[in-house]
C-alpha cells in the first residue's frame, strides 16, 4: 500500500504531517551521520596525507581542519533551527533563493551525495582486498547490496543498524588510540616551534585534508522530517558529529605519530618510511602497517570489522540522503510525482531509494571497472568534494540573504556565513587548481544539466 507524500497545497508548499513521520532520535540522527564520515577509512586515507605534510603537527592540524568544518556547520545549525522539512540543501535553496537555485542545488547535491558514498563503498572494498585478499568485485557487491537492502527497508532500521554499528567502530577507534600509545609509552611530541621543518604551505595543505574527515554532517539535513524535534535535534546532531569525528581523527593520530617515532626512533626515519609507502597504484597505507607492527593478527578482526561498518554506513548515509532529496524535489513538483510515494508500512519514499540506490550501485561498479581502485576512490573523492563545495556555497548565500533582512538582529549570522563562504571559496579555487581538467568538465557537464532543467521547469511551471 502507498500514498502520496503530496500535502494537497499549492506551488512548493507542503505539510511535513502529511508526508514522512518524525521517528528519528538524536542518538539514531548522530550515529547515522557518524557513519557517512567512515571513520577508519577517513582516518586510514586522510590520515595518512595529514601525517605526510604536518608530520608532529598533525593533531594540531586536525584540530584547525574541524574548527574550518564547524564554521560551515554553523551555518547549516542556523538554517536547520529555521527549516525542518525534508530535503536540506535543497530545500534551503528552495525556500530562501528561488526555486531556480534550489533545483540547481538539488541536483549538485545528488551528485555530491551519491559519488561519495560510491567512494566509501570502493575504498573500503579496496582495502579489504589489499589486507586480506578478498575479490575487490565480490566485497563491493556486498557492501552495495546490504546497505541497498537496509535503504529500502526504512529509516528505522537503517537507523538501528547505524547505532549497533556506529557505537562498535567508535569503540574500536578509541580502543585502537589507546593501546597505540600505551604501548608507544606515549612518545609524544608537539613541538610547535620548529614542527621539523614544516612550512605555513605544507601545513595548510594537511589542515585542507583534515577538513575532510569530519563532514558526515552533510547527510543530516535531508533527514529532517523524520526527525522528532527536529529544529532542536537537527542542530545539536550537526555540531555533534562534527566534534567527535574531528577529535576522533586529532586522538587517532596523536597515536599514530607516537607509534611511528617509538618504532622509527625519529620522525625524519617515520616520514621516510610513510613516502616510501604511500603511492598511486594500491591502497598501502603506514596507518595499517603500524596497526599490524604493535599489534599483530589481533587487529585483523577490529579491522575488517570496521571496514564492513564502514562500505555499509558510509554509503548507507548518503544514499538515504540522496533519496530523501529525491523525494523533496518530487513533492514541490520539480521531479515525477512517483518519486513521493511513500510506503505506510516502512515509512520510506521506496520508489526514491530505489532509484538512490541504481545511481550509486551503477556510479560504483562503471567508475571500478574503469579505473583501479585507489584511482577510483580519488576521482570520486575529488568530484563529490567540489560539488560538496558548491553545495556549502548554496547555504552561506541562502542565510546571509535570510539574515539580511534583519542585519541589527542577525549581524553576527552574516558575519559567520561570510566567513564560511569565503573558506568555500578558497577551497573550490584550491580544488580545481589540483584537479585534472577532464574531471573538472564532467562536473561543469553536470551543472549545466542541472541549470537546463531548471530553466526548462520554469518555464513550464509559468505556462
Amino acid at each position: 500500500m502507498v500514498t502520496t507524500g503530496s500535502s494537497g497545497g499549492e506551488g512548493r508548499q507542503y505539510s511535513s504531517g502529511s508526508g514522512l513521520r518524525r521517528v528519528l532520535s538524536f542518538r539514531e540522527v548522530f550515529f547515522a551521520s557518524l557513519g557517512g564520515q567512515s571513520p577508519f577509512l577517513s582516518i586510514t586515507t586522510y590520515g595518512t596525507a595529514i601525517i605526510l605534510y604536518a608530520g608532529l603537527l598533525a593533531p594540531l592540524a586536525a584540530l584547525i581542519g574541524t574548527l574550518i568544518v564547524l564554521v560551515n556547520g554553523l551555518v547549516v545549525y542556523k538554517l536547520s533551527q529555521r527549516i525542518t522539512k525534508t530535503g536540506g540543501y535543497y530545500t534551503y535553496a528552495n525556500h530562501l533563493i528561488s526555486h531556480r537555485v534550489g533545483i540547481v542545488t538539488g541536483f549538485v547535491y545528488l551528485f555530491y551525495s551519491i559519488l561519495y558514498g560510491s567512494a566509501y563503498a570502493i575504498g573500503a572494498a579496496g582495502i579489504t582486498w589489499f589486507l586480506f585478499h578478498i575479490n575487490f568485485m565480490y566485497t563491493l557487491t556486498v557492501l552495495l547490496v546490504v546497505q541497498a537492502v537496509l535503504a529500502i527497508l526504512g529509516i528505522k532500521p537503517s537507523a538501528r543498524y547505524a547505532v549497533f554499528a556506529g557505537s562498535l567502530e567508535l569503540g574500536i577507534l578509541v580502543a585502537i588510540g589507546a593501546v597505540l600509545l600505551y604501548l608507544s609509552h606515549f612518545n609524544l611530541n608537539l613541538n610547535l616551534i620548529n614542527g621539523q621543518g614544516v612550512s605555513l604551505p605544507q601545513f595548510g595543505y594537511a589542515v585542507l585534508f583534515a577538513a575532510a574527515i569530519p563532514t558526515g554532517y552533510g547527510t543530516i539535513t535531508p533527514l529532517s522530517g523524520e526527525t522528532r524535534m527536529a529544529s532542536k535535534t537537527i542542530p545539536r546532531a550537526i555540531v555533534a558529529v562534527i566534534l567527535a569525528g574531528g577529535l576522533l581523527a586529532a586522538f587517532d593520530l596523536l597515536a599514530f605519530n607516537s607509534a611511528g617515532l617509538t618504532l622509527f626512533g625519529s620522525f625524519s626515519s617515520f616520514e621516510g618510511f610513510i613516502r616510501s609507502m604511500v603511492s598511486l597504484s594500491s591502497f598501502n597505507s603506514p596507518v595499517l602497517y603500524l596497526l599490524h607492527r604493535y599489534l599483530g593478527i589481533f587487529i585483523d578482526v577490529p579491522v575488517l570489522l570496521a571496514l564492513i561498518n564502514d562500505g555499509v554506513l558510509g554509503v548507507l548515509a548518503y544514499n538515504l540522503a540522496s533519496s530523501r532529496v529525491l523525494y523533496a524535489m518530487s513533492i514541490d513538483g520539480w521531479l515525477p510525482k512517483p518519486l513521493s510515494y511513500i510506503n505506510v508500512n516502512t515509512n520510506n519514499p521506496t520508489l526514491a531509494v530505489l532509484v538512490s540506490s541504481v545511481g550509486v550501485i551503477l556510479v560504483s561498479v562503471l567508475t571500478s571497472s574503469s579505473l583501479s581502485p585507489l584511482m577510483a576512490f580519488l576521482v570520486l573523492g575529488a568530484l563529490s568534494t567540489m560539488a560538496g563545495l558548491i553545495v556549502h556555497v548554496v547555504s552561506d548565500v541562502s542565510l546571509i540573504r535570510i539574515s539580511a533582512r534583519r542585519v541589527k538582529r542577525y549581524l553576527g549570522q552574516i558575519i559567520l556565513a561570510s566567513s564560511a563562504l569565503a573558506l568555500a571559496a578558497y577551497s573550490i579555487t584550491s580544488a580545481v587548481v589540483s584537479t585534472n581538467p577532464v574531471f573538472i568538465e564532467l562536473f561543469l557537464g553536470w551543472l549545466i544539466i542541472g541549470f537546463i532543467y531548471a530553466e526548462a521547469q520554469s518555464i513550464i511551471r509559468e505556462e
